[in-house]
């Protein structure tokens, strides 16, 4: 098996004599032992006449086997041990992933109950009922989600007779034609069926031996028999020739003026070697001068374009041109598609050099060899999945592996890139449409395409060139030893108005940094208008270095700049060779004096249309965001905020530009593969910057106090039709003891709440707790959303299991010790990546903490905590002393709940002018 020269993990693939087929990973380091288990088979494989009982499958195994009988008890031993689970049932897999603690005991435990939910299911008819419930409620939570309308359009206008046009989710109406009993046989079947070891995959990632995990798997699978062969099957053509060469106008829920353009080619797993698609999509999608984007951003027909997403399985694969259009562009459609194939007659006519595919073969090596490691969680589920889609040897590599170019197969590709074989979707609300998707009610309308594409083409042929070699591309340098005395960063910067930190990575040792500067700017207090310009500076900032840095993002050099409630900030990450200096470019873009007067409406509208669309989310999501204004003193609602942006010119935006500069505090963090040598430069830079602006402090972000206030009751109108409720608590103070016992008491309620509302009184599919800290002031909030109880109901279910929670706290005793360990365990994990290490050091410094030892502390605090502490913080929550209470709802609240005292906010900006501020 090939692995990476840098990665020192230890693997072992493994096949046992019943046919599972095992992948082992020893990571020393790893904080969570992970187990995936993926079995080849999910909606595809679902009765034509029963659509979704794959899904419903997936939920059945969950809830009881003969080996732990209790529904969720897996779920449960994780919660207990620091872990979690979670399934996924896509078009040809379904997998089955979890953590948990990485010591022996755990995992034992783990593959017990993991083996036992797959091989000895009870699918107790009791529990289809609800669980059928469960999936309605899934279903209807994403009835106003456009990426699942778009997909069901998609599967209307495929052929009918291929598994993909399916209904994949399932819902009470897709069930409703069978009896409980009758989806029980369904379910055993498809489980007799596919669930056999030599149809599955199972990835196990552990700290231990390869040989002490091996032995696990043996015993809690190696007595797996197979019952039946399972015979292959063959689906037909996904597109029939009338589902081809056709426009489908969709129109959307949400302000959107896209148009995608697919061209269905051939099944591409056994091109994994010279990835021909990788290729094409590397040249359509570049940003640089030249390009697609380019030029239709100076036409003003288009301001985003991505290149070669799309379905894709075992049999099919569709290449996707995605772009966001102005309203220039949805005139001229065909101009757009016209300048597509000039592009690609460009494409043609010069080939792919080897240099261009070797270039793409150094970045795909680049990426295996310093990619950021994942969660173990992630992990596991992705290479139990890759073992289906690679030989052995290549599942490791299989996704970046280039190493057999070839230059005449990625223009046989383009050959499939024609007019005759397009589908081209238009997603715009001012479609005509004459036909309504099922389940999420879509309109949309398919019509033959008449392009007159040659008649255009050669008129935009001379406007491209394709791609210049990427200059930022360079071999990784040697990693530098390690100074011991920066292993946690140094502040080697201390003047009016600056502030620099230097730390020098000691653990993943990859030839990668990264470097943060935040700029606080005191003009942000005075109100939603700086603040809104600062929003549009910032965007037009972005689209233009997006523009002209565009190779540097393609080469693993990354920036992002981004608006924050003291100011602004600057990040660049990735490779370190380089990134210095260009972190040092940057400061000196930010002051040039560029009138953005091409592109400005063009950006703005791109604000607009995404504060318009952050109204549509679901309920819940709306919810926080709003919970988020409320509490954060310069946080504005998206609606007052489009307002202002609306109203904007440049020179609007030219003078906030220059108040945001004239005066600001700047603080920054150098971390990463650099001695201190090297970043001498870079900081002699910043200190010029600085010393050209007037000084100031840092700015306080005001967190506000709701403590001594009456219930706090807020509606928030949405789009959905479920009802949903947000119940936030304030805690008393923000010490080091407060905090820990906040989330302590949210680790405490988070299951049995879930277990309660969500499993037993089924109220709905979104149901949680959450620990909730803003700027550093802890809180604990409880959320529903459902799509068939009244908001007083929801908001009744969480006071009632409040109280009985109370007064049953004794029961929990039992398990305090444990809930404790699992919060330690929790603070003191390790971070995993470079990129999590800095931006928890970046996080520390930006919060005061600068010994880096606040998790040490709280772990300190959590010991010394006996369990009346925590029972004395539960009764003081529950009745309301000392604690702030926000109740956030969306819906009707016809019959208000009982306070003792409420205040009901209708107009946020007098609430926010009136709350005093921690």
């Amino acid at each position: 098996m090939y692995k990476s020269a840098y990665d020192k993990r230890q693997y072992k693939f493994i096949e046992l004599p019943n046919g599972l087929k095992v992948l082992l990973v020893q990571d020393i380091h790893t904080n969570k032992s992970a187990c995936s288990i993926t079995v080849k088979a999910g909606h595809f494989n679902d009765d034509c006449d029963c659509h979704g009982i794959s899904h419903l499958l997936e939920h059945m195994l969950f809830l009881g086997n003969h080996a732990f009988p209790v529904a969720n008890a897996f779920s449960e031993f994780l919660a207990s041990h620091n872990g979690s689970i979670n399934a996924s049932t896509g078009t040809e897999f379904t997998s089955y992933f979890y953590d948990v603690n990485s010591n022996t005991n755990a995992e034992d435990i783990g593959l017990k109950h993991l083996s036992a939910m797959i091989l000895k299911p009870k699918f107790d008819e009791k529990f289809i009922e609800k669980e059928l419930k469960v999936i309605d409620a899934e279903f209807l939570l994403k009835q106003k989600d456009d990426l699942r309308r778009l997909y069901q359009v998609h599967k209307e206008t495929c052929n009918p007779a291929h598994p993909f046009s399916k209904f994949s989710v399932g819902n009470l109406e897709s069930f409703s034609a069978f009896s409980n009993s009758e989806l029980k046989e369904k379910i055993q079947r498809l489980h007799q069926t596919y669930y056999q070891p030599h149809n599955t995959a199972l990835c196990l990632i552990s700290k231990h031996e390869i040989g002490t995990s091996e032995l696990l798997i043996q015993k809690h699978f190696g007595q797996w028999d197979a019952t039946t062969p399972i015979s292959g099957t063959k689906h037909p053509s996904l597109y029939l020739p009338e589902n081809l060469g056709i426009q489908i106008d969709i129109k959307p829920i949400q302000r959107a003026q896209r148009m995608i353009l697919t061209f269905p080619l051939p099944a591409q797993d056994k091109h994994f070697r010279s990835k021909p698609l990788s290729v094409l999509s590397h040249i359509l999608g570049d940003e640089g001068d030249g390009g697609l984007l380019s030029f239709y951003k100076q036409k003003n027909w288009a301001t985003t374009l991505s290149a070669g997403g799309g379905i894709e399985g075992s049999s099919f694969k569709d290449f996707n041109i995605n772009l966001q259009l102005t309203n220039e562009g949805i005139k001229n459609q065909d101009n757009i598609i016209s300048a597509l194939f000039a592009f690609i007659q460009l494409i043609k006519e010069e080939g792919v050099s080897n240099w261009r595919i070797q270039e793409i073969c150094l970045l795909n090596q680049l990426m295996w060899d310093f990619t950021d490691q994942a969660k173990p969680i992630d992990e596991v589920q992705e290479l139990s999945v890759a073992m289906f889609e690679y030989p052995e040897e290549y599942v490791l590599c299989g996704d970046y592996i280039l190493d057999k170019p070839s230059p005449a197969l990625t223009i046989q590709m383009l050959e499939y890139f024609t007019p005759e074989n397009l589908r081209l979707k238009v997603i715009t609300p001012d479609v005509t449409t004459s036909l309504i998707a099922k389940w999420y009610n879509t309109p949309y309308d398919v019509k033959k395409l008449k392009l007159e594409i040659e008649i255009y083409k050669s008129q935009y042929y001379s406007n491209f060139k394709l791609p210049d070699v990427n200059k930022f591309i360079q071999p990784p340098s040697k990693h530098n030893d390690v100074n011991h005395n920066y292993h946690l960063p140094q502040e080697i910067v201390s003047e009016a108005g600056l502030h620099i930190w230097y730390g020098q990575d000691d653990k993943f040792k990859q030839p990668k940094g990264h470097c943060y500067l935040t700029f606080d700017c005191p003009i942000v207090n005075q109100g939603i208008e700086i603040v809104a310009a600062k929003r549009l500076w910032i965007s037009l900032l972005n689209e233009r270095l997006n523009q002209k840095y565009y190779q540097a993002n393609m080469a693993g050099i990354h920036f992002h700049l981004y608006p924050h409630q003291g100011g602004f900030s600057i990040q660049t990450s990735g490779f370190s060779k380089p990134q210095l200096e260009f972190c040092s470019t940057l400061l000196t873009e930010i002051i040039v004096d560029d009138n953005f007067e091409s592109r400005f409406q063009q950006v703005k509208n791109k604000q607009l249309n995404g504060l318009s669309n952050t109204l549509l989310n679901k309920p819940i999501n709306r919810m926080f965001s709003r919970l988020a204004v409320l509490m954060q003193q310069q946080n504005y609602p998206p609606e007052q905020l489009a307002l202002n942006i609306n109203n904007l010119e440049l020179s609007d935006v030219k003078m906030t530009k220059e108040k945001l500069l004239s005066r600001f505090h700047l603080e920054g963090l150098i971390y990463g593969d650099w001695t201190y040598s090297d970043t001498v430069k870079v900081v002699k830079d910043i200190k010029d910057f600085r010393n050209k602006y007037q000084t100031t402090d840092k700015i306080t972000r005001g967190v506000a106090d709701i403590r001594t206030l009456a219930t706090q009751v807020h509606q928030v109108d949405c789009e959905h039709p479920d009802a949903a409720v947000v119940l936030y608590f304030q805690a008393p103070d923000s010490t080091i003891k407060t905090n820990v016992l906040t989330i302590l008491t949210e680790q405490l309620l988070a299951t049995p709440f879930f277990h309660e509302l969500r499993t037993t009184q089924q109220l709905g599919y979104l149901v949680g707790t959450g620990f909730v800290p803003y700027n550093n002031h802890p809180g604990i909030s409880f959320y529903i959303q459902s799509p068939h109880k009244t908001v007083s109901q929801l908001i009744e279910a969480i006071n009632t299991f409040l109280v009985a929670m109370l007064e049953g706290i004794k029961e929990y005793e039992n398990i305090w010790k444990m809930i404790k360990n699992g919060v330690i365990k929790q603070l003191m994990q390790k971070d995993t990546n470079l990129n999590m290490k800095s931006q928890h050091l970046w996080m520390a410094i930006g919060n005061g903490n600068l010994t880096f030892n606040h998790n040490e502390k709280m772990v300190e605090a959590i010991v010394k905590l006996e369990f009346t502490d925590l029972k004395h913080y539960l009764v003081d929550m529950v009745s309301r002393q000392n604690f702030g209470e926000f109740l956030l709802y969306s819906g009707d609240l016809n019959d208000h709940p009982t306070f003792i005292k409420a205040a009901n906010i209708s107009n946020i900006q007098r609430f926010k002018s009136e709350t005093i501020y921690l």
